[in-house]
């Protein structure tokens, strides 16, 4: 007996000598803290992170902060960015690679109140359109400029004022425009309804623009170096967003632990929202399609943004996020 358990004592005593530290790692967050990030959110709260090991961070963004920076310093390991900004930062010699995409279609869209019957480009020839820049130079105003190049609309049959209120339809219901370009349907729909206005929404993405505008993404150097902290760290982040999908007021409830200013009530509709930009029923939610990626270049290019085509596959990948 004694034997067996000095055995079996050794035996604990070595275990927990080889178990190994967690593995911390930083998220820069695109922008502020809100249920976009709710995968992030569940993952820690439920612990999907710890079962991998790992000690996550979420720093939030800004206007003021740059996320591929912070990434290419060091500061994060992980960031949230678009992938036509990927795919400019290649062409210029940077080594950001995608490993996984937040919303797998994009909720990029021309907003419009109902009432003004506005379902379809050719509707906003003779109208105002609430743009990013007069003269469509915003990198912003891009998603406007493929719209009209993929339907054959001409530019001079509109007329363009600048957006300056984001928040729902004001600007269309105090006159200033009839529709507004590059708003997103997620937040957007959610703002105008409960301000009591509806929506007719042309997404973008139904004429050519599907670019991922929230990919997660790392350098080649830390993707080459730290593979299995890779897959752990997106799988779990994955599983995170299934949770979101069927647990939304929890998730909602969440995020205003990192932000207690945030509006309840505003995350939970927000959460609903944004579910079939996420989970699009097009395989695995965190996954991405070559297609996107191709067509987000041949826009770049198309538009001057980049010189020529490069090679996709150092861009993104999906081998951490396929199960």
């Amino acid at each position: 007996f004694l034997v067996f358990a000095i055995t079996a004592l050794l035996s604990a005593c070595g275990a927990f000598k080889s178990a190994a530290p967690a593995d911390k790692v930083t998220v820069q967050l695109s922008w502020f803290h809100g249920v976009e990030y709710s995968g992030f959110y569940a993952a820690i709260d439920q612990g999907y992170y710890k079962d991998a090991n790992i000690e996550v961070t979420l720093n939030a963004g800004g206007p003021d902060i740059n996320q591929f920076d912070e990434v290419s310093n060091g500061n994060a390991q992980f960031g949230i960015g678009g992938g036509d900004s990927l795919i400019t930062a290649r062409a210029n010699g940077q080594d950001f690679v995608a490993v996984s995409t937040i919303f797998k279609e994009n909720p990029l869209a021309i907003t419009s109140l109902t009432k003004d019957n506005i379902t379809k480009p050719a509707d906003l020839v003779g109208k105002t359109v609430g743009v990013y820049s007069l003269d469509l130079s915003n990198f912003n105003d891009l998603p406007f400029l493929a719209l009209m190049s993929r339907t054959d609309l001409d530019r001079t049959t509109m007329k363009y004022a600048l957006i300056q209120d984001f928040q729902g339809a004001n600007e269309i219901k105090a006159g200033n425009m009839d529709a507004m370009s590059g708003m997103f349907a997620t937040d957007q729909q959610v703002m105008a309804s409960q301000a009591g206005d509806d929506l007719n929404f042309i997404y973008y993405k139904d004429y050519g623009y599907d670019i991922y505008i929230n990919t997660i993404f790392t350098t080649d150097e830390f993707r080459q170096s730290n593979p299995d902290l890779i897959r752990r760290f997106v799988q779990a982040t994955i599983k995170g967003y299934q949770y979101a999908i069927e647990n939304t007021d929890a998730v909602a409830q969440l995020a205003l632990t990192y932000d207690e200013t945030l509006d309840l009530s505003y995350q939970q509709a927000v959460m609903q929202a944004q579910i079939p930009f996420i989970n699009s029923g097009d395989g695995q939610i965190g996954t991405m399609n070559e297609n996107i990626w191709e067509n987000t270049q041949n826009i770049l290019v198309e538009f001057g943004l980049i010189s020529t085509p490069i090679d996709l596959s150092t861009v993104y990948t999906n081998e951490f996020a396929t199960p």
